[in-house]
């Protein structure tokens, strides 16, 4: 009886640990594994005929790095179902792409249920979609709340959903402490990502990591670079394009097979993270 009392709190406490994180990891954005640097991509091509090609190439890369494509069928879901999006759309999910939808705050001018109407429209007109990018997000601390609402009905609608957002710039602290969004864009410019850095708290950790959208370098070389610098600038989502203003996201990077060798290579190794501080 005792032999028996001893290996059953043994396995009790087998269990127990298994189940516990161990000092020193980190949680991670649902569905994505982050010893790996991940390519999101601002998919903002029309898949017919020429757009389709950014499409196709985007989809044969899905088994050689993990990408997170964000759509974008008119500047937002559109009120109606397009049938060459919702083709592409499956495509892109079967290869292990995953998919979020573009939804724009106007930098929290839209009222929160005209936002949350986009959303609902996105998980309707394309339940393939896995999460919501919130481009023209505010940077300033007054703001929390209004995106801590916004995440919150995402994930209502969207199970394990991946919420990103895109100041484009460094944004108050107080955004990463709501745990709001799983991956906030930091850095989108066409110049300066060599001197970019993270203020003392960007630092990937809980349950918030950063992007960078480097864009306009014609230069393979430098670009390469740029991505090689990603995990020591605290970043673990780029996409780095050759492509620039008034729309830096209707092509695909120019370098764009050079771009994931260079990303499948720095993920067999395993990227460096910045240090904590």
């Amino acid at each position: 009886m005792m032999a028996r009392r001893t290996v059953w709190w043994l396995t009790l406490l087998c269990v127990a640990f298994a189940s516990t994180d161990l000092p020193g990891q980190e949680s991670e954005p649902p569905g994505d594994s982050h010893a790996k640097l991940t390519l999101l991509v601002p998919a903002y091509s029309y898949p017919a005929r020429n757009g389709l090609r950014f499409w196709d190439e985007l989809i044969a890369a899905a088994d050689r790095v993990p990408i997170v494509a964000i759509a974008n069928p008119a500047s937002g879901p559109g009120t109606k179902r397009d049938e060459n999006y919702t083709k592409v759309l499956h495509r892109a999910k079967r290869a292990g792409i995953r998919l979020i939808g573009y939804v724009t705050t106007d930098y929290a001018k839209r009222k929160i249920a005209e936002v949350n109407s986009d959303i609902d429209r996105w998980t309707t007109l394309y339940p393939m979609i896995e999460g919501i990018f919130f481009d023209e997000q505010s940077s300033d601390r007054q703001h929390v709340e209004y995106y801590a609402a916004l995440s919150e009905h995402v994930r209502a609608k969207i199970p394990n959903a991946l919420v990103a957002s895109n100041p484009g710039t460094i944004c108050a602290k107080e955004y990463v402490a709501s745990q709001a969004f799983d991956v906030i864009c930091v850095f989108e410019n066409g110049e300066s990502y060599d001197s970019f850095q993270m203020p003392d708290w960007g630092v990937p950790a809980g349950r918030t990591w950063f992007a960078a959208f480097p864009y306009g370098e014609p230069a393979a070389e430098i670009a390469q670079r740029y991505l090689q610098q990603a995990a020591s600038k605290g970043i673990s989502y780029i996409y780095v394009t050759h492509d620039m203003l008034p729309n830096p996201w209707d092509e695909l990077a120019s370098y764009w097979d050079r771009e994931v060798a260079i990303v499948s290579e720095i993920n067999a190794v395993g990227p460096q993270r910045a240090p904590k501080k």
